[in-house]
């Protein structure tokens, strides 16, 4: 058995048009503000870009799929910020096309399993930035903070959750997930997991710098992920080989 982290930032929201600094206080209080409805209106949402990179993220699966020849379980997992929970529904909304859609999954041979729901997973949220929060415009506000990230992973200034804690939160849904295949490896029958991972820009870029064994003062080095695109992500060949020590 198989896993695969494909990583997806959430689709254009009112916050990411405008500039304030959106974010859930740890402590709390949810800042993000878009109304349940949001997919329904394109001044919310681009939702025909968030189908587009749905459809080529479900064609990357499929692909990897008809490649390996093995049974395929896909799920989705999700911050509770209502725009990452509007992306993962369009998400699964198109994966549920273009898998039924494909020959090799028909209702007696399911070779790809889409899971029911999605995994709303509070440690995916987005990056808590303080007394910064929904303070616009935020491209000034955002580079003080990275800044001093660069001299400091652990900084807490101007309240901010620190590069550190958030590497800490985001790299345990990894383990989580991973520690849950490990639990099925006992299964019959060989099958490849997709585990579809929604979340926000700083996260996922510390998620990112983390998996490729980088201190997470580099965070910011890293080809930023643009809203609404994805990438399957990996660790390190060194920290793969140091995870499969300590699990032996």
């Amino acid at each position: 058995m198989g896993i695969h982290l494909p990583i997806r930032n959430h689709g254009s929201s009112p916050h990411s048009r405008m500039g304030p600094v959106p974010m859930e206080d740890p402590r709390g209080r949810d800042s993000d503000s878009l109304p349940k409805d949001a997919l329904k209106s394109p001044s919310y949402f681009a939702t025909t870009m968030l189908g587009i990179t749905a459809k080529s993220l479900a064609e990357h699966i499929k692909s990897s799929h008809q490649t390996l020849q093995k049974r395929a379980r896909v799920r989705i997992l999700t911050s509770p910020f209502q725009r990452t929970l509007n992306t993962a529904s369009i998400i699964k909304t198109q994966f549920r096309t273009s898998f039924s859609s494909s020959p090799a999954t028909t209702t007696t041979t399911p070779e790809i399993t889409l899971e029911a729901g999605l995994y709303v997973t509070p440690d995916l949220r987005e990056r808590f930035f303080g007394e910064f929060e929904m303070q616009t415009p935020s491209d000034h506000l955002y580079n003080r903070v990275w800044a001093a990230d660069a001299q400091d992973p652990f900084h807490e200034l101007f309240d901010v959750e620190s590069v550190a804690d958030v590497t800490k939160r985001v790299t345990a849904v990894i383990r989580a997930q991973e520690g849950r295949q490990e639990d099925d490896e006992g299964k019959e029958e060989e099958e490849e997991v997709w585990v579809v991972l929604v979340s926000h820009g700083d996260s996922l870029q510390i998620l990112q710098t983390a998996m490729r064994g980088w201190s997470g003062d580099r965070h910011r080095q890293l080809e930023h992920l643009e809203t609404a695109n994805w990438r399957v992500v990996e660790w390190c060949p060194e920290l793969q080989a140091a995870h499969q020590s300590s699990r032996s």
